[in-house]
């Protein structure tokens, strides 16, 4: 674990954001960003849920 309470939440919200940008708000956007902006905001969920982050064990950060 290396992701803390605030960080989880913001990726939480901000991932969910992603995932749901263009049906939400009906916004036109080609194939492939739509499928680089469901990755994103799933990698952004499943650290917020897991509370693990790669990039933050590669660079030796924490935010606990």
């Amino acid at each position: 674990m290396n992701v803390g309470n605030l960080d989880a939440i913001i990726r939480a919200i901000v991932g969910w954001a992603l995932i749901h940008l263009q049906p939400v708000l009906k916004v036109q956007m080609s194939k492939p960003l739509k499928v680089i902006l469901l990755i994103i905001g799933l990698i952004l969920v499943i650290t917020a849920i897991t509370r693990y982050c790669a990039l933050y064990k590669l660079f030796n950060i924490s935010t606990l």
